[in-house]
């Protein structure tokens, strides 16, 4: 077993790099730690690379979505105010209407070439919706109107102002979301009395002050009509026969 230690000590000894330490005294650990140290910055300069490529990836990736944010935001922001300045209109329908007459503008997206995707989801999904809350309000229009008498439209006609100013007023909601997250100016539909905006809210007062007189006359007509007897707190008991 000695002669084994000894065997393996010379082989040891006789290494190369053993041989250069030996010959060169402690002048060798200044070699050492410079190559480490070359070696050490090697990988830093890799790592300090890789990180600069993906961080120059990342800001053309976002660079990338930006552009196509504006871009589709651009197309949605003129469809949805021109849609909302169809909605002014019909939201001060008043007298008879034909019931072919569609009144809420149409709305659709075929045109939109933009990348829905760059969009925020929340967003997305509301913007997604409106067609939908678009048809349930023609719906319900043409389900208000009396086929059994034309000349009655009232109901029609509060129908296709309720849902003009509704659908008028979230477009344009929309449409100032997509300017604010694109940094766009500002839109001029609140600017003045006849503005798109203004035109539409105030329809939409009308019809809210509208339903709430209309419950008050039911309630009153209601309490003349069906006084509430006076309750004495006592639960009459059963006559026994």
């Amino acid at each position: 077993m000695q002669n084994n230690i000894t065997d393996g000590l010379a082989t040891v000894a006789s290494h190369p790099l053993i041989v250069q330490v030996i010959n060169q005294g402690t002048g060798i650990w200044g070699n050492v730690v410079t190559g480490l140290i070359t070696a050490v910055a090697a990988i830093g300069a890799v790592m300090l690379t890789h990180r600069f490529t993906l961080n120059r990836e990342k800001n053309a990736s976002d660079n990338k979505i930006q552009r196509e944010r504006y871009f589709i935001a651009t197309e949605l922001v003129c469809l949805l105010e021109r849609f909302a300045q169809g909605c002014v209109d019909p939201a001060h329908e008043s007298g008879y209407v034909d019931p072919q007459y569609r009144g809420i503008p149409e709305f659709s997206y075929e045109r939109i070439t933009g990348d829905w995707r760059s969009l925020p989801p929340e967003l997305m999904y509301q913007l997604r919706q409106l067609p939908v809350l678009h048809q349930e309000a023609l719906q319900s229009i043409y389900a208000a109107y009396d086929n059994d008498n034309p000349s009655d439209c009232d109901s029609y006609l509060s129908e296709l102002k309720s849902q003009s100013s509704r659908l008028g007023l979230k477009a344009i909601r929309l449409s100032r979301e997509l300017r604010q997250i694109c940094s766009m100016p500002h839109d001029d539909l609140s600017n003045h009395s006849w503005s798109t905006w203004r035109r539409l809210s105030s329809a939409n007062a009308r019809i809210i002050n509208d339903t709430l007189h209309s419950a008050r006359r039911h309630y009153k007509f209601n309490a003349v009509m069906y006084p509430q007897k006076p309750t004495t707190g006592l639960v009459d008991s059963p006559q026994s026969g």
